[in-house]
């Protein structure tokens, strides 16, 4: 996770409530892309690994996991998009799902959110550079949200740099 741009605070801006900040925006874990890209390359040419390419590009350009001060924002798609949002306060459950040979080759893994509410909801983030790391900023995101007062500005940081 790296710090977000000013393109990206830009370009997700519209997603976020009057007061809310982003935090942290990724997608899938930069080397499981080129990993798995280059080997495509000779495939795409014979047209064989093309629907593989493409998959691959839908899921490095087409999600985009949004953290903000107050939610969990899921972007999904590049010409249809779908958004999934979480407010901290209904998070019930976090669990990494780390599978060893991403584990050891990769450094990535799935993270699940679980929600309360009427309709619970799970919001897979897929693929995700160091899960845990992913996990205790959110654990931490969530802790400031309770402490926070209801619509209380902060004029401090909310998490520690990255």
């Amino acid at each position: 996770m790296k710090e977000p741009t000013e393109k990206q605070r830009k370009k997700f801006a519209k997603y976020l409530a009057s007061g809310e900040e982003i935090v942290a925006i990724f997608g899938i874990n930069d080397r499981f892309f080129w990993g798995n890209f280059l080997p495509l390359i000779p495939l795409s040419i014979l047209l064989i690994g093309m629907p593989f390419l493409y998959k691959l590009f839908h899921l490095r350009h087409g999600r985009k996991y949004i953290l903000t001060t107050r939610r969990v924002l899921v972007r999904k798609g590049i010409l249809t998009t779908e958004l999934t949002s979480a407010p901290y306060t209904h998070i019930t459950r976090i669990t990494v799902r780390e599978p060893f040979l991403y584990k050891i080759g990769y450094q990535m893994g799935d993270v699940i959110i679980q929600t309360t509410g009427p309709t619970p909801v799970e919001i897979h983030l897929v693929n995700v550079s160091e899960p845990l790391k992913v996990k205790n900023l959110i654990e931490e995101l969530i802790i400031k949200e309770k402490t926070l007062p209801h619509g209380g500005q902060v004029n401090y940081p909310l998490v520690k740099p990255f």
